[in-house]
């Protein structure tokens, strides 16, 4: 035979806790909110219903304080898996645009190495034309100069240049070769009389004077030549009997050039004028080309500093921090949280919300106000059927 006695339920070795002492609605005052315990569920589960009342003391088992059955590890859980949630967005958010940022990032500094490589294909294509279009001015105006700073070393070279200027050329181009030219004219004079000997006569070749010690460059070999006959021209003549041994009687230097025909000389006037187009051509196209590059290395700076992405990184540390936190808080296992905590764990959490929202809305309306630009010089309305 089973003994009972109130306040109390044994079976099988289960104890149930003994009363808890409530105001009941006979004394005037109001329960307190409560929650069913798992002991009464326990109890009336063994017990009974008509007896379970006695037995099971509701008022004792039954009601229990909302506050004993809280814990906060709940809400601090709960703010954690929903920040976890939101990092998760905004992270997945940033990585896709960071990663479409580094792909066109790629694609423009392939385009500024190809526009670099191109510049320099291109200058030195130019380089080249403009040595070859130089050189033919530095020969036009050679076949007078040498002659005239022969004539006159102290020749105006400004006077000289103007009048023998080729087309395409400007003057300031020309004149550091003029003073060079110059330069090589007196040196190759002055070098020229250290050789003469006394008694020398106008049947003297330059051989002669190369066997005395006299050097000329390779590059100078005309100009020497040109200097010496200048300068034997003023050297003694020869006794009567070595007359036929002289090789001054007849100079044919200049003979093929005055007897050059017509359209030889216009063959140079048409090459010419090609070398000056084609340096035009090329100048024009290095200058699109820096151009471009330019406006590529704009472009990839401007890549290189997107729009909304620091926004998005700062909300993404900031809600970190609603993982952080109430991670740490479970960590010390609290017995419970104060108004203010929770009010401002709340709070937070709301914030980093709305953040989030404004941040989706304000990147929808950029997407949509950004206007397609229409081409310069043409309408962007339809064009009149």
């Amino acid at each position: 035979m089973r003994k009972h006695h109130r306040g109390s339920c044994v079976r099988k070795g289960l104890q149930v806790p003994g009363p808890v002492p409530v105001h009941g609605a006979s004394s005037g005052v109001a329960y307190d909110r409560s929650v069913i315990s798992s002991e009464f569920l326990t109890c009336t589960s063994h017990v009974p219903l008509l007896q379970s009342v006695v037995q099971c003391d509701p008022f004792g088992v039954i009601v229990r304080s909302a506050e004993q059955d809280w814990d906060p590890s709940t809400l601090l859980s709960a703010l954690s898996q929903a920040s976890a949630v939101l990092v998760a967005i905004i992270g997945g958010f940033l990585v896709s645009r960071l990663v479409a940022i580094s792909s066109e990032r790629e694609g423009i500094r392939r385009l500024v190495e190809a526009a670099a490589g191109r510049i320099g294909h291109i200058e030195a294509d130019l380089k080249e034309a403009h040595r070859t279009r130089l050189d033919r001015a530095e020969r036009y105006f050679y076949e007078v100069a040498v002659e005239k700073l022969l004539e006159n070393p102290s020749l105006d070279l400004d006077a000289l240049i103007q009048e023998r200027v080729a087309r395409g050329t400007a003057e300031e181009e020309l004149k550091p070769y003029a003073v060079a030219l110059r330069q090589r004219v007196q040196n190759a004079v002055q070098a020229i009389n250290l050789k003469l000997r006394k008694g020398d006569t106008r049947n003297l070749d330059l051989e002669d004077l190369v066997e005395r010690g006299l050097e000329i460059p390779d590059a100078h070999q005309d100009l020497y030549e040109q200097a010496f006959k200048r300068r034997r021209a003023f050297l003694p003549k020869p006794p009567a009997l070595s007359i036929l041994g002289s090789t001054d009687l007849f100079d044919y230097s200049n003979l093929a050039a005055a007897l050059r025909p017509d359209w030889a000389i216009a063959a140079d006037v048409r090459r010419q004028d090609e070398e000056i187009r084609a340096e035009a051509d090329l100048k024009t196209q290095l200058r699109a080309a820096v151009a471009e590059r330019d406006r590529l290395n704009e472009e990839l700076a401007r890549v290189g500093k997107p729009e909304g992405v620091a926004a998005a990184m700062w909300m993404l540390g900031l809600l970190s921090l609603g993982i952080l936190v109430p991670l740490v808080m479970m960590a010390f296992e609290p017995k419970g949280l104060d108004v203010v905590s929770k009010i401002l764990l709340l709070v937070s959490f709301v914030i980093g919300l709305v953040a989030i929202l404004w941040y989706v809305g304000w990147f929808w309306l950029k997407i949509g106000s950004d206007k397609t630009q229409a081409t310069p010089g043409r309408s962007s309305e339809a064009p009149p059927r």
